[in-house]
């Protein structure tokens, strides 16, 4: 795998909204380890790519607000039907090719959340991204004017059905935090911080941020931050380092065993 995330954003301020997309990325998520005791790198990539494989579902709302026209029937292309309502949008795809490659089917209805500025909730029916199936909701709040930071509250209640017919299951929040410096773009990053729960091939997995994850630049992995990982009861601290721009993280389980690995292939 070449990336946790592949980090391409979109800022969309139209009437007041900005929205941080996701693209998904190219790459597979390896069924997880059998072993009960120990946290593998492909377990960790599991957890982190869930965003990843959702993500091109949100860079498609981003686009619909960028190209429809609010209150009318906006027909972006001739596979992808967008209705827009009082309330928010439906997009129906027959057999979409987006960016990537992927083929999207299947349905998106975003409807904002009353009393909440910029803040709205997406709902995915039988959304087919490539070879996985989205089903569930994801609620977005935005926080921040655009100019020093912007921070992304987004909250899962989602399933991922895989190539295999395995299934992922999201719940919980994250913040999502992407700072700019105008003055070296190549110092602009993005922070993750939350707690939230993934389910995955028999195990379940409780994460919770005690320092906020950071990715800098071009950077292709965090290069730091800690996560608190609750594998089946076992607790396990991950640390992405010091903030240098590698593929490292250093494992530390209860009694005290350290272990690197690397988050490439």
């Amino acid at each position: 795998m070449k990336t946790l995330f592949n980090f391409a954003t979109k800022f969309m301020l139209l009437g007041g909204l900005a929205l941080l997309t996701f693209n998904c990325s190219k790459d597979e998520v390896n069924p997880l380890a059998d072993d009960n005791q120990q946290v593998t790198s492909v377990e960790l990539k599991t957890i982190l790519d869930t965003d990843d494989i959702s993500g091109a579902a949100d860079s498609i709302i981003a686009d619909v607000f960028s190209n429809g026209q609010s209150g009318k029937s906006s027909k972006l292309e001739d596979c992808h039907v967008t209705e827009f309502t009082d309330t928010g949008f439906n997009v129906t795809f027959d057999s979409c090719t987006y960016e990537g490659g992927q083929v999207i089917t299947g349905s998106i209805s975003m409807s904002y959340i009353e009393g909440q500025e910029n803040a709205f909730t997406a709902t995915y029916t039988n959304l087919m991204v490539g070879e996985y199936e989205i089903n569930g909701t994801r609620s977005f709040a935005i926080i921040g004017d655009g100019q020093s930071g912007l921070s992304f509250s987004i909250t899962s209640d989602m399933t991922i059905k895989l190539e295999d017919g395995s299934i992922i299951e999201e719940t919980g929040a994250k913040v999502l935090g992407f700072v700019f410096d105008f003055n070296n773009l190549e110092n602009s990053g993005l922070t993750v911080d939350g707690d939230w729960t993934v389910k995955a091939d028999g195990n379940t997995y409780v994460i919770n941020i005690t320092t906020p994850l950071e990715i800098i630049g071009n950077c292709d992995y965090f290069g730091k931050g800690i996560m608190q990982l609750n594998k089946n009861g076992i607790k396990v601290d991950v640390d992405f380092g010091d903030g240098t721009c590698d593929d490292k993280a250093t494992l530390t389980y209860p009694d005290g065993t350290n272990e690197e690995i690397s988050l490439k292939d």
